[in-house]
């Protein structure tokens, strides 16, 4: 058995196989230049010993940060999400590379004593979904203020949140989909989601495009974000414990792309959990706009 590990949790499948190469996907669609590169990652510590962690990237086009993840026991692992851990100029035109993680342990807090090095590839696929070669089979763009289609489900927690159209913030005006999580008093969790079924395309290239975006109340963390289909994990941001601090992106709008299989009638599971410490005095929210699914052969 291998020191350590890494397993990527923005995956089709979950969980991946130890040795199985990973594979990301991108839309070039608006985004800025240079444009970023998040995910992501477990790591694993099998030595005997704890061990302070390190992961950095390795690939011509592209410049990644080096984070330090925190000591990790014996047989313990973290997970972590690395927002903006690389920036590439933005290509012209679809692409397809391997960048290489990275990731370090060491035996003191200052990482100045290697005892172990693990690489693993991962395959980025950049696609360009406004180039002409493909449809629109979905454009859940809530710009008709109506919910599209979209229901609310409380999967933990109390009070019950709710989701409506909203003009608070948005990518295509005027509204977007919002869901309001609720006040409620004490410690606890709170887990609700936005869920939809579709019948997807017949086609050889099918893909989900989802704009998300969440904001806290005063007092409480967003631990995760998840999107799954038919009970598949899809995409993980943030961790999997109660851990008290924010561990996916605040206040910005994230998008993820994800491949779905054709021909098929799937449930898309837009799941979101906060947790707080004592009672908030302002609500927290989550929106989504726009939820596009695209198709080519």
């Amino acid at each position: 058995m291998k020191p350590l590990s890494i397993e990527l949790r923005l995956s089709e499948v979950e969980p991946p196989k130890p040795d199985e190469p990973r594979t990301m996907y991108r839309d070039l669609a608006n985004l800025p230049d240079p444009m970023q590169l998040g995910l992501t990652i477990k790591a694993y510590n099998y030595d005997d010993v704890g061990l302070y962690f390190q992961i950095t990237g390795n690939h011509p086009d592209y410049t990644f940060q080096t984070v330090n993840l925190g000591l990790i026991g014996s047989g313990a692992n973290i997970t972590s999400n690395l927002d903006n851990f690389a920036s590439r100029s933005r290509p012209v035109a679809e692409t397809e590379e391997v960048i290489t993680l990275i990731l370090r342990a060491y035996t003191d807090a200052g990482h100045s004593d290697l005892k172990w090095t693990y690489n693993r590839s991962v395959t980025v696929i950049i696609i360009s979904s406004q180039d002409g070669s493909w449809t629109t089979d979905v454009d859940n763009n809530f710009d008709d203020g109506t919910v599209q289609g979209w229901n609310f489900t409380q999967e933990f927690g109390t009070p019950v949140g709710s989701i409506g159209v909203a003009t608070d913030y948005v990518l295509s005006a005027p509204y977007s989909l919002r869901m309001t999580c609720p006040l409620g008093s004490g410690t606890t969790e709170w887990r609700g989601r936005y869920d939809k079924s579709f019948t997807t395309p017949d086609r050889t290239n099918v893909f989900a495009i989802i704009e998300m975006r969440v904001a806290k109340s005063d007092i409480d963390y967003i631990n995760r974000i998840q999107v799954t289909r038919a009970g598949t994990l899809l995409i993980h941001l943030g961790r999997d414990d109660l851990a008290l601090s924010d561990y996916v992106p605040i206040g910005k709008w994230v998008r993820a792309v994800v491949p779905l299989p054709r021909n098929t009638t799937i449930e898309v599971r837009i799941i979101v959990r906060r947790y707080r410490t004592v009672t908030p005095t302002t609500n927290g929210y989550s929106w989504l706009d726009d939820f596009k699914i695209i198709s080519k052969d």
